[in-house]
């Protein structure tokens, strides 16, 4: 279902009508709201467009619940999830503006409980804001809750602060703590009254809890088979991605980003603070934010809970763009639509989403390197089966591009496909197999003896996760989340230590013990335990 509103229709930003102004033709809108309507699914969609001064226009698609066949309006709130972090920063600023925050300062002199086993400098505000502390990235069992101040102490960095580059929610999540030891307050009730406040932000909320089960979209996560389901919900407290906002909040907040830090009553931080807020320190990456062309775009993606996000300000050009969406949302959209509003040269257009792929690109003849083979072929009804034996095997799909089997005499088995550029399978691992397929020139190799003990699935109990499958492909070990699509070759810095491979400097650690029947049964995950399960 698609609705749009016109700027007319909508509440104002700061500005009046008369001063309002704009550079978008009124025949890019139009194509904007063209694309929207030919997106196709279920899936909610917001696309909210604003000026410097007021918002231009909402258009809407899709349902906030399927089940229920409830249409998305524009005041529909979805979860805005990372997005928050330059809400975080922007709090964390104006507390610099104030002389209560520096962020040159070591983090712990505002948590003194903060002290991870380092050789390197102090980790300081700066660091965890520009994501170059060198921390891990998430701890699951402990995020939103303040003993990973603790949980970090057991960690030891690769490298000093300000090196490279390392995307951590951890971080902001010790820069809420931060915030809440210098103002006095829970760090949720210090955005309302810093930030949502100020910018007239009364349809968000600063925290995701269990008050807002009903009255936000629904959200949706794909399916083994590439159907929707409904995502598990969970309560999230934490400065990394709590927020829950609709289309004309995050005009509002967009308006300000525009105005480079100014709010409908003053500025929120000084033009100093936003300076350094809106600059770039390593990745195109400043404080909570993507700094893009040289400064001329500010930008970030959000995902939590099944719900995504994206905020996109061209600060020369004066317009800004949100999505929300309640599930998967297509990159190769958002970047038409906002190649279609901005004036400067499109660097040229994504490449399509891929398609759930089906079953017959997975089929074939797959060889190992001593020679073993499997045979793969479909069923005829949109499945695929493992020719094996005297009866094909009927195969379950397990994700983008794995299948397997549940129930089998010598346990669970997974299979994990592998494509190349082209997007042609070449290869397939089985835990400590590798298969090259035939007429494929993926070269392979055998895998360690001391690798199949290691091999197999493992998972945390709990809303949020997280699982991983550990395999081994090219002779070598790895770790995908999910369905393998993204696979992360391992290297072993001690016994039964590992890190990965590329890129070198990457602070995450995987450690493996508790062996029985052959098997480890536990992996600490950077410091998050989890279990082996017997599933495929």
């Amino acid at each position: 279902m698609i609705r749009l509103l016109l700027a007319l229709s909508l509440i104002l930003g700061f500005g009046t009508a008369a001063a309002a102004q704009t550079t978008i033709p009124q025949s890019a809108l139009d194509d904007v709201q063209a694309i929207v309507e030919a997106a196709p699914g279920d899936i909610g969609l917001v696309v909210a467009v604003t000026d410097r001064d007021r918002m231009r226009f909402v258009a809407t698609r899709g349902y906030a619940d399927i089940a229920r066949k409830q249409p998305v309006t524009p005041d529909t709130r979805f979860a805005i999830g990372s997005i928050s972090k330059s809400f975080t920063a922007i709090a964390l600023m104006q507390m610099a503006d104030e002389g209560r925050f520096d962020p040159d300062a070591p983090i712990t002199r505002y948590l003194p409980d903060f002290h991870p086993h380092s050789k390197f400098a102090p980790i300081t505000g700066h660091a965890l804001l520009t994501h170059t502390s060198g921390l891990p990235n998430y701890l699951a069992h402990v995020a939103s809750m303040r003993f990973l101040i603790v949980a970090l102490g057991d960690f030891e960095p690769r490298y000093a602060p300000g090196e490279h580059f390392w995307y951590l929610n951890t971080g902001y999540q010790l820069l809420g703590y931060t915030a809440e030891a210098i103002d006095g307050r829970p760090f949720p009730l210090i955005l309302q009254k810093r930030v949502l406040d100020p910018l007239g932000m009364t349809a968000t909320a600063p925290q995701l809890d269990d008050r807002l089960r009903g009255r936000i979209a629904t959200s949706y996560v794909r399916a083994p088979d590439g159907t929707y389901v409904e995502a598990p919900w969970f309560d999230y407290l934490s400065a990394d991605g709590a927020i829950v906002s609709n289309a004309a909040d995050m005009g509002a907040y967009a308006r300000m980003l525009l105005a480079r830090g100014k709010a409908p009553d003053g500025r929120l931080i000084s033009s100093r603070a936003f300076g350094r807020f809106a600059t770039a320190v390593r990745d195109d990456y400043g404080y909570g934010i993507d700094v893009l062309d040289g400064g001329g775009v500010l930008a970030h993606s959000g995902s939590i809970a099944g719900f995504q996000a994206y905020l996109v300000a061209h600060l020369d050009e004066g317009f800004a763009v949100t999505f929300l969406s309640n599930g998967p949302l297509d990159k190769a959209l958002r970047e038409r639509i906002v190649a279609r509003l901005s004036k400067a040269k499109a660097r040229g257009a994504a490449p399509p989403t891929a398609a759930w792929p089906d079953a017959e690109s997975f089929a074939g003849r797959f060889i190992a390197a001593d020679g073993r083979e499997l045979v793969f072929e479909t069923d005829g009804s949109g499945g695929l089966m493992l020719a094996e034996h005297d009866a094909p095997l009927q195969l379950a799909r397990l994700g983008k591009q794995s299948w397997g089997l549940y129930l089998t005499p010598k346990g669970p088995r997974a299979f994990l496909f592998f494509r190349d550029a082209a997007g042609i399978v070449t290869d397939m691992s089985e835990g400590a197999a590798g298969y090259a397929r035939q007429g494929s020139e993926r070269p392979l190799a055998e895998a360690s003896a001391a690798y199949r003990a290691l091999v197999g699935r493992y998972a945390a109990h709990g809303e949020e996760g997280p699982g991983v499958r550990i395999f081994v492909r090219g002779g070598q070990l790895a770790m995908a989340y999910a369905d393998a699509s993204l696979a992360t070759p391992l290297i072993e810095e001690a016994p039964g230590r590992f890190r990965f491979a590329k890129p070198e400097h990457a602070p995450e650690w995987l450690a493996f013990d508790t062996v029985i029947g052959g098997q480890t049964q536990r992996l600490t995950f950077s410091g998050v335990p989890l279990y082996r399960i017997d599933l495929p």
